[in-house]
């Protein structure tokens, strides 16, 4: 087993970054924990470029730290596999989102592997190489760290390179280097990854069993919870869990005593009972939600018509080569069906290659 060498100083770090200074192409992946944190905690960096490959110990330096200079250098190309997760942590670490970047597990997909490949299935059916998958559910934040353990983290980048090389060569071929350059560009929106509280309530489990007063209020606790989540930088659920807040949401306590009766654990009631009566008493009675998805049942003859739309994206797909969850997932075309057109599938190389052929089954009826 080859002996691997783990960046784990400030001065280490800073002979690696100037090392690094405009490499044009680099392979990334990360190892991280979030769960008894808000926010991903970045464990490990993982990068190859030429042949070579470095590991830096992102828990021992607490960030990128110099290596920023290139995950930011807008003419060096940061390749990753699955990149949204890793991006989230960098936007975690440093406010800010890598760029430009690609995404094989992505390009996979547009080429006609199935949606979500994993990276080791992907680099065996590229590269006809088997990885070990024994340190998948690995700590990343236990220390010291095995030759095992090492090993498993640098073959996620040791054959990244080439596969990216191998996935752009049939994206060119095939004249879908615009269509990936559109995805990878949407991920390096800082939207994604930003707090937004004001949505949190879409992440409610069963948040559809409510609606009118009782959702307005499911929105404003969820909110509430959100940014004292993002405060403390603790996961959601240890400030209140989802099944406490479509109760509270359902049966709107107007004292700290009914807060009290209301079945949640005492110590949820001693810190925040007060805050929820208060939060709640801003929410009038008759208070409507805002911004609700439709989550209507389709009828009979809507569902008839979502099928429909299904069988075509799946023969386009099947045509082009291409996983059709990356042109429409079929919640998409259920809200195709209930009237929605302010969705991808829509818009640029989506509306051109299968887009209009569902509007006109949508208009054909």
């Amino acid at each position: 087993m080859e002996r691997i060498e783990v960046i784990d100083t400030p001065a280490d770090l800073e002979t690696l970054a100037r090392e690094l200074d405009g490499t044009p192409v680099i392979a990334v992946d990360t190892e991280f924990i979030r769960e008894r944190t808000y926010y991903p905690r970045g464990c490990l960096l993982q990068l190859a470029w030429g042949e070579q490959i470095a590991c830096v110990d992102l828990l021992a330096l607490g960030g990128i730290g110099a290596l920023s200079r290139l995950f930011f250098d807008s003419q060096s190309l940061k390749v990753f596999h699955a990149a949204r997760q890793d991006l989230e942590l960098f936007y975690a670490m440093d406010g800010r989102v890598p760029s430009p970047v690609t995404d094989t597990q992505i390009a996979g997909a547009l080429l006609g592997y199935p949606d979500q490949s994993g990276y080791a299935t992907l680099v065996e059916a590229t590269l006809g190489v088997q990885l070990d998958k024994q340190h998948a559910r690995t700590d990343w934040s236990r220390r010291p760290l095995s030759d095992a353990q090492l090993q498993y983290a640098v073959d996620d980048v040791r054959y990244l390179l080439q596969m990216h090389r191998l996935l752009e060569q049939d994206l060119m071929s095939k004249g879908r280097q615009e269509w990936a350059r559109d995805l990878y560009e949407s991920l390096c929106q800082p939207a994604l990854y930003a707090p937004d509280p004001g949505s949190a309530w879409r992440r409610v489990k069963n948040w559809a069993q409510l609606g009118g007063p009782p959702l307005a209020r499911l929105q404003a606790l969820a909110a509430w919870r959100e940014d004292l989540a993002v405060e403390r930088d603790r996961p959601r659920r240890w400030i209140l869990s989802d099944e406490a807040l479509i109760h509270l949401a359902r049966h709107n306590p107007a004292t700290t005593d009914a807060v009290g009766n209301s079945g949640l654990p005492a110590a949820v009631v001693r810190r925040h009972a007060a805050t929820i009566v208060a939060l709640l008493a801003t929410v009038d009675e008759d208070a409507a939600p805002v911004d609700v998805p439709n989550t209507d049942r389709l009828t009979r003859g809507q569902t008839g018509l979502a099928r429909r739309l299904a069988a075509q994206l799946d023969e386009v797909a099947e045509d082009q080569k291409v996983a059709a969850a990356v042109l429409a997932t079929r919640s998409d075309l259920r809200d195709l069906v209930r009237g929605r057109r302010d969705l991808a599938v829509l818009t640029g190389w989506r509306l051109e290659l299968v887009g209009r052929q569902l509007l006109g089954i949508l208009d054909s009826g």
